[in-house]
């Protein structure tokens, strides 16, 4: 019996150690093509993989000896988990391992688009000492609307505590809350309450650009505007539009619809061009589940949700 394990993408050492550890031969590939994995997986009982590599049907029928698929991170859009649930199959993701790091990227998003600090620094670089146009606006004290109340919104909503804010949840599961501060809410109701709007949605057919011209279209209070689930959550033209007419004060963005710069069609690039220019509008690379301690913790979870350890 085979007790092959191709790793597809970086991982901690952690993971590589425990698995050697466990009796299982680990083929070390980050930079692995979709063509090489459909030969690899074979003869391999386990995968690894991030949000490179799509496992569809055609791939799961190349692993005739797998046994398990673990995801490191949250969202599962590229793995046929339906189709691996009919070949028993296991299929994981590990959105504990970073919903804190993504928590505290959120939040410092939020933070130096409403205390004008990327884009003061900006202007200081370029030997401008502006101070009246960088007035800040206070956290404390807003309507946040937080939209996905699962590990990465609740996540937001625990570093939100110490701001004093009422917390507007939007999310598809009866939940409860130990905190007065947090309520269930309706879309309808955040987007007429908030002040600040944060998405934690997965990518499926529902919420594929849940953020368009009429998301935006229906806000009232001008918000602050978060996204660090999945760039295609967010409809890139709409969100121009909605800070060209003010409809969002400002948008802060750990996602992209497209996030492979290299292939931008020509309107991609002006789109992206545009929303560079403005000082409301910042960006960074899918980097906000990506620290050091979340990188770590994620293979910990992974592991353990197989049964590994």
């Amino acid at each position: 019996m085979s007790s092959k394990v191709i790793i597809t993408a970086p991982v901690h050492p952690y993971m590589l150690e425990t698995l050697s550890s466990k009796g299982f031969d680990c083929v070390y590939m980050p930079s692995i093509t979709y063509e090489t994995l459909g030969d690899q997986i074979v003869d391999a009982v386990g995968i690894i993989v991030t949000t490179r590599l799509t496992i569809d049907a055609a791939m799961i029928d190349k692993g005739v000896q797998l046994k398990w698929i673990g995801r490191l991170g949250s969202g599962m859009e590229l793995i046929d988990t339906t189709y691996a649930a009919t070949k028993g199959i296991q299929c994981v993701s590990s959105p504990e391992g970073n919903r804190t790091t993504v928590g505290e990227h959120s939040l410092g998003l939020l933070l130096s688009l409403m205390n004008r600090i990327h884009s003061s620094y900006s202007e200081i670089q370029e030997g401008k000492w502006v101070r009246d146009l960088n007035r800040a606006d206070e956290l404390t004290g807003k309507t946040v609307g937080i939209i996905g109340f699962g590990n990465t919104g609740s996540a937001f909503a625990k570093l939100l505590t110490g701001f004093d804010v009422q917390i507007l949840a939007v999310d598809i599961l009866p939940k409860t809350f130990e905190s007065p501060h947090i309520r269930l809410a309706s879309l309808q109701e955040v987007q007429d309450q908030a002040d600040v709007i944060s998405l934690h949605l997965p990518l499926t057919e529902l919420t594929y650009h849940y953020a368009n011209e009429a998301f935006f279209a229906g806000l009232q209070k001008q918000p602050y505007f978060i996204s660090t689930c999945r760039g295609q959550v967010t409809n890139t033209s709409a969100l121009l539009k909605a800070l060209q007419n003010q409809s969002i004060r400002a948008a802060g963005l750990d996602v992209l619809e497209n996030e492979q710069l290299a292939t931008y069609t020509a309107v991609e690039k002006e789109q992206l061009d545009q929303l560079m220019a403005m000082p409301q509008f910042l960006a960074t690379p899918h980097i906000a589940g990506y620290s050091h301690e979340a990188y770590q913790r994620m293979a910990k979870v992974t592991l353990e949700k197989l049964g590994i350890i």
